[in-house]
């Protein structure tokens, strides 16, 4: 089973249909790498597992845990992990934590939520080499 690559993916698009799904543990990815080319690990964990009313509450280090976990369970899949609310308020302290989701999960690239706002910070994180999944749709 070969490992899919961010390469991979660009040269999926406009061409052929790109599978994403979330998970938040091991066993779920392992069923899912079966058949994505890329896994997120949402911050919609917050209301899944946790229960809370929304996705603020949710930690860098809780994702940086379900992430570890669900890189276990991947072979081949392009892992994604969601940057949570507030860990990319300016471009600064979004490369820290960028750079700390990444070194701590092995994780392929990292997920923001924002638009033209954050712009900016997305341009920054990609010239110091952090790989960035943007959020095109609805906010939760």
């Amino acid at each position: 089973m070969q490992k899919i690559t961010i390469k991979k993916i660009l040269q999926k698009k406009n061409n052929t249909p790109i599978t994403c799904l979330t998970a938040y543990s091991k066993n779920t990815a392992k069923i899912a790498d079966k058949y994505c080319d890329i896994i997120l690990v949402g911050d919609s964990l917050g209301m899944v597992l946790y229960g809370f009313k929304s996705t603020k509450k949710v930690t860098i280090d809780t994702m940086i845990l379900h992430a570890k976990s669900v890189k276990q369970g991947v072979k081949k899949s392009l892992v994604v992990v969601d940057m949570p609310f507030k860990t990319y308020s300016n471009k600064i302290i979004a490369y820290k934590n960028a750079k700390k989701i990444i070194r701590s999960t092995k994780c392929d690239a990292v997920k923001l939520e924002g638009g033209r706002s954050i712009v900016k910070t997305i341009k920054y994180l990609v010239k110091k080499g952090i790989p960035v999944m943007g959020h095109i749709g609805l906010l939760p």
